[in-house]
């Protein structure tokens, strides 16, 4: 961890707890994909870069999520460079009170804001305006977030950002944060199409194997649908299957885990309500949720 790596030719990885993607260009400029989780690992991944010499030219971001752009304002102040994202994307980092108030569901309390969600705002400019060099492809990957991207490097090195996570996190836990679920689904098959190619997921080591990984990662998404349904064996509220998720998952007690698995619930709900398996009803003033009897 925290190590420069050269993965093919001109593409290089910065490994942290969030993998960052590196293009060398023939100036000893490089595209950084992604930037870490805060000011810290910016300043590690520049230390890297000095080292060799080289330069950022520019930064491309996956999506908004703080692990991923947190270090964005530090990079681009330090070094002048410009960062691009889609365009949903970059409104999370512009206006970064918007994505926990959009989790929490309004202005959220400082005991989830301040832990989580915390990227500095950053000025981001339209990844549409941004010049890919030739052989260089964004690809979109929606589900995990609003409109979340990934790259090929003219290597063709895939960095396909948090389309897919690591087997062992998936073991601690099945649910991690999902905006669309349905979208999700689609997304894993995507990448699937990748298989024999490098592939980088942001949380995972790289691999050529990306179809199994993809393939645990949907089983996840099932178990988690299979999960609600089970406890849905008598009608609940969406708080009330929080606490069972908490329960069968041992979760921490807290405020962060409480809100992300509240969040995540709902987002199962709406996909289990649009596949027609789960339906909702009103009870005293209680919103409660049930399996459907067709």
């Amino acid at each position: 961890m925290f190590e420069l790596i050269n993965l093919k030719g001109n593409t290089y990885c910065y490994t942290m707890p969030t993998n960052v993607g590196v293009y060398l260009n023939d100036d000893d400029s490089v595209y950084l994909i992604d930037t870490g989780v805060n000011e810290r690992s910016a300043q590690k991944i520049l230390a890297a870069l000095e080292e060799k010499g080289w330069s950022v030219k520019a930064v491309l971001l996956t999506h908004a999520h703080t692990d991923h752009a947190g270090g964005c304002r530090y990079i681009v102040e330090a070094t002048g460079c410009k960062a691009y994202a889609t365009q949903a994307e970059r409104v999370f980092v512009e206006y970064p009170d918007l994505e926990p108030a959009m989790v929490y569901g309004t202005f959220p309390c400082k005991d989830f804001r301040g832990k989580v969600m915390n990227t500095p705002a950053c000025s981001v400019h339209d990844i549409s305006e941004f010049e890919f060099p030739q052989g260089f492809e964004m690809f979109h990957l929606p589900g995990h977030f609003a409109d979340m991207v990934g790259f090929r490097t003219p290597d063709e090195v895939y960095f396909v950002a948090d389309a897919a996570i690591a087997e062992e996190t998936l073991q601690r836990s099945p649910m991690s944060y999902i905006f669309d679920v349905e979208r999700h689904y689609e997304t894993l098959e995507k990448i699937k199409a990748f298989q024999g190619e490098l592939c980088v997921p942001s949380h995972a080591q790289p691999t050529r194997d990306i179809a199994s990984l993809a393939d645990k990662n949907a089983r996840a998404l099932d178990r988690v649908g299979e999960d609600i349904l089970e406890f849905l064996s008598s009608p609940k509220t969406a708080e009330e299957l929080a606490e069972c998720f908490a329960r069968r998952w041992q979760l921490p007690e807290d405020f962060v885990h409480y809100v992300m698995t509240c969040s995540g619930v709902r987002a199962y709900l709406t996909y289990l309500r649009h596949r027609g398996v789960a339906e909702y009803f009103f009870e005293d003033n209680r919103m409660l949720w049930k399996k459907t009897t067709s």
